[in-house]
């Protein structure tokens, strides 16, 4: 049944990827704005030629035209801090949020002595060219519109170099370059998101409705963001503060046929003329979902309901800056009632049977196995513009992630009964603290100083062991400096982390305590140079350490998320990553590729390990699994191109290859992903009086069979390569005078049946079968979102 080569294309998408012969496009690119203006004289009212303008957030500047003029091009939406200076006047720093193309005039002082000017070269209008020597990824409010409803694992699939490890249909986390769970840092709005991510099942407790930008940063990114950004950052974003008054919202409508999942989120967001720089937001969303079918049967027990809400409200005025915010995510869910066997050979069974056991029926009911969790976030953030220094930033966290996990069931004098008890009820608070400084460009050297700390605690209270309770204390120091001129940039950083952990006792698994300490430090040098107008190549090396995870350290039991036994080892040190990686970029007026390789030698790699027998515990039989480490590599190439052959079609493509190798046994790494092409072609139609901006994406996913693995240590081999064919049909729907987003897609076409390798279920079951996804966004109250009469 297997094969390593990717099966054919439909016909029709065949036909779809040719390309025109020379095409050209007016369709212009969404999600970029243009910032100008002018630097005047404050009193004489003159324009002030030659002044320097830097937007510090993202390095890029120029200096002013003979009428005093300047322009930037091709601006993300977001908040940026423009610095102005010139000789005899006093400097200027302004803060802006640009949601669209904006003037922003500016005004300076002229003073008695004369300061020292800064010299910043004009750069090219397209300054994503140079804006990071890194491999970053960016998902616009609009790329999120075509995925919303969905986890923030199946969000992140369309990133070349990211692919999933999914537990069951309603699970799913990012894996960034073959490295997921503690190895990834998600910040969400800025706070390190610390949910009890330890678990291959552990998803990111966030709610997917509320980005309104997502970045992915590929790579170590351990002196900014400390130990655990070994592998990466994903930076979620909420929809900026609203600067005019009024109130403006969007509620949002999806439903999904396979599973029969509603799901919808209500957003309130004002801003009030009687308190100038005053904002406030506000969303609710929901969640439920029944058992999830396969092309040939249901997948019993893998319904889920979720509630989420969020509140936050932001004060601005001159050079201060407030924000307070609060989430709350709250989701049942049921976990594949077949992967809970009652002995090693049903176990055996099961997975020889290749579909379930027992037919279930659909319903919405979540029973054991199955997981509780809460996960409360507070926020607050506080900033400050002081003059001729930089921009002070401080930010405090609090987080509560309350999960628990409940057996399939339970044996009390040799009767098998439902629990009525978790088995795990874990409690894990955390209190983060970050404090930066961007200072202000000195002689083209711009940067930011910064200090972090956290604290964290988590509570056991279930009826059975996994990992002890624990207590850590963790803070990191940090400098990162960079220098540009013409078409180069240069930048470097160097952090020291430090972290002290406590294990308590925990009767009888672990008889007594233990106190660790793990300290390290954390480097990176890179450069980025445009040799061309429309082209730039950008390099990076770095070093970045992550201590062991209490799991890894002190696992003893069944996981039921993953229906695993895993056994951890206290004697696991340090993992350290020495990487090297370089991004070729290209971005036209109409068209842009990004081409990245990277190889990343990681000492003390700690991995996951099959064991060669499963274990038969009270609650039944399960496969067995062990914490191992060992010196390992992990390299490979990713890329992605977009390309407008006319203003009426576009073709995509992203690629992702990554290989793994244990160095100390000369063999592949065990769950490295599977090599990943994913095509797609866009036709657009001209708008009419009842549709704006109509579209149709036909794509397609081929996934070639894993052949890299450890020999005869996994209870199955990988499962055979697979194509996937996806449709999205869009527009905007005119009624009235009011803008309807509306888009239809259908998941797995053809009801293909196949697995993942990095399904965690795909010893006993298949991947979701055709799914029809109709989206509704229903803007109101901005006069944005009218239509012009």
């Amino acid at each position: 049944m297997g094969t390593h080569y990717f099966k054919p294309l439909p016909f029709f998408l065949l036909i779809a990827f040719l390309q025109p012969s020379e095409a050209q496009t007016t369709r212009e690119q969404t999600g970029k704005f243009r910032l100008f203006g002018k630097v005047i004289d404050a009193k004489a009212k003159s324009p002030l030629p030659g002044a320097s303008v830097l937007i510090i957030d993202i390095a890029h500047g120029q200096s002013t035209d003979s009428d005093g003029g300047f322009s930037f091009t091709g601006l993300e939406q977001g908040r940026y801090r423009i610095i102005t200076r010139f000789v005899g006047y006093v400097d200027d720093t302004v803060s802006i949020l640009l949601t669209q193309d904006r003037e922003q005039n500016i005004k300076m002082l002229a003073v008695d002595v004369e300061l020292p000017a800064v010299t910043v070269t004009g750069r090219n209008q397209q300054d994503d060219l140079t804006g990071s020597n890194r491999s970053i990824s960016v998902l616009t409010p609009e790329d999120l519109d075509r995925t919303r409803g969905q986890t923030l694992g199946a969000t992140l699939e369309q990133i070349p170099g990211v692919t999933v490890l999914q537990t069951g249909p309603s699970i799913s986390k990012p894996v960034v370059r073959g490295l997921h769970s503690e190895r990834i840092l998600v910040l969400n709005g800025g706070v390190p998101q610390e949910g009890q991510q330890w678990g291959g099942e552990h998803a990111p407790e966030i709610d997917p409705f509320a980005a309104s930008r997502i970045e992915v940063l590929k790579g170590a990114a351990g002196v900014e963001y400390g130990a655990g950004a070994i592998g990466g950052v994903i930076r979620i974003e909420p929809k900026p503060w609203k600067e005019t008054p009024g109130i403006d919202g969007q509620l949002t409508l999806n439903g999904f046929s396979n599973n029969r999942q509603g799901a919808s989120s209500l957003f309130l967001e004002g801003a009030h003329e009687w308190l100038p720089g005053f904002a406030w937001h506000l969303r609710g969303s929901f969640r439920k979902a029944g058992n999830t079918e396969a092309p040939d049967y249901i997948l019993g027990n893998t319904s889920f309901h979720e509630f989420d809400g969020s509140v936050g409200a932001g004060y601005s005025i001159d050079r201060t800056s407030l924000e307070v915010q609060y989430s709350n995510f709250d989701t049942e869910l049921g976990i594949y009632r077949g992967s809970h066997i009652g002995s090693i050979s049903d176990l055996q069974r099961a997975i020889n049977a290749g579909r379930p056991l027992t037919d279930y029926p659909f319903t919405y009911d979540v029973r054991p196995p199955k997981q509780d969790i809460t996960h409360e976030l507070w926020s607050l953030k506080a900033g400050y513009s002081f003059p001729s220094v930089g921009q002070f930033e401080l930010q405090f966290g609090r987080q509560s992630n309350h999960r628990q996990e409940f057996d399939a069931y339970r044996f009390f004098n040799n009767v098998q009964t439902l629990p009525t008890r978790a088995a795990f009820d874990l409690t894990l608070t955390t209190y983060t603290l970050d404090i930066k400084l961007k200072h202000d460009p000195v002689a083209n050297f711009y940067g930011t100083i910064g200090a972090s700390g956290m604290r964290q605690g988590n509570v056991d209270q279930g009826s059975s062991y996994l990992i002890p309770n624990f207590r850590s204390y963790s803070g990191g120091v940090y400098i990162i400096e960079a220098w540009t001129e013409d078409f180069l940039t240069l930048n470097a950083g160097i952090r020291y982390d430090y972290r002290l952990m406590r294990v308590y006792p925990h009767p009888p698994q672990l008889a007594t305590g233990s106190t660790h300490n793990y300290s390290n430090v954390s480097g990176a040098l890179g450069a980025t140079y445009q040799f061309a107008s429309e082209w730039s190549i950008s390099g990076n090396l770095g070093t970045a350490f992550r201590p062991p995870s209490i799991n890894e350290l002190f696992s003893y039991g069944v996981h039921h998320g993953t229906a695993e036994f895993e056994i951890g080892d206290p004697n696991l040190k340090n993992e350290r990553s020495y990487s090297a990686d370089v991004t070729l970029r290209y971005i036209g007026e109409k068209n842009r590729a990004e081409l990245s390789a990277y190889n990343n030698y990681m000492q003390d790699f700690i991995f996951l390990f099959p064991n060669p027998a499963p274990v038969l515990t009270l609650r039944g039989a399960f496969p067995s699994f062990s914490y191992k480490q060992a010196n390992s590599v992990l390299r490979g190439i990713d890329g992605s191109i977009e390309y407008y052959c006319a203003d009426w079609y576009s073709i995509g493509a992203t690629l992702s290859i990554v290989r793994g190798q244990n160095l100390v046994t000369n063999e592949p790494l065990f769950q490295m992903p599977s090599d990943r092409l994913r095509l797609s072609s866009t036709f657009y139609w001209a708008a009419s009086a009842l549709f704006e901006k109509p579209y149709i994406e036909l794509s397609t996913t081929l996934v070639r069979r894993q052949d890299r693995y450890p020999p005869n240590v996994d209870y199955l081999p990988p499962p055979p390569g697979y194509v996937t064919a996806n449709v999205v049909i869009g527009a905007n729907v005119i009624v009235g005078n009011q803008r309807l987003q509306c888009s239809l897609s259908v998941h797995n076409l053809f009801d293909h049946a196949y697995r993942d390798y990095l399904s965690r279920f795909r010893y006993y079951v298949d991947e979701p079968g055709r799914d029809f996804t109709l989206r509704l966004n229903i803007p109101f109250g901005g006069s944005d979102q009218k239509v012009s009469q």
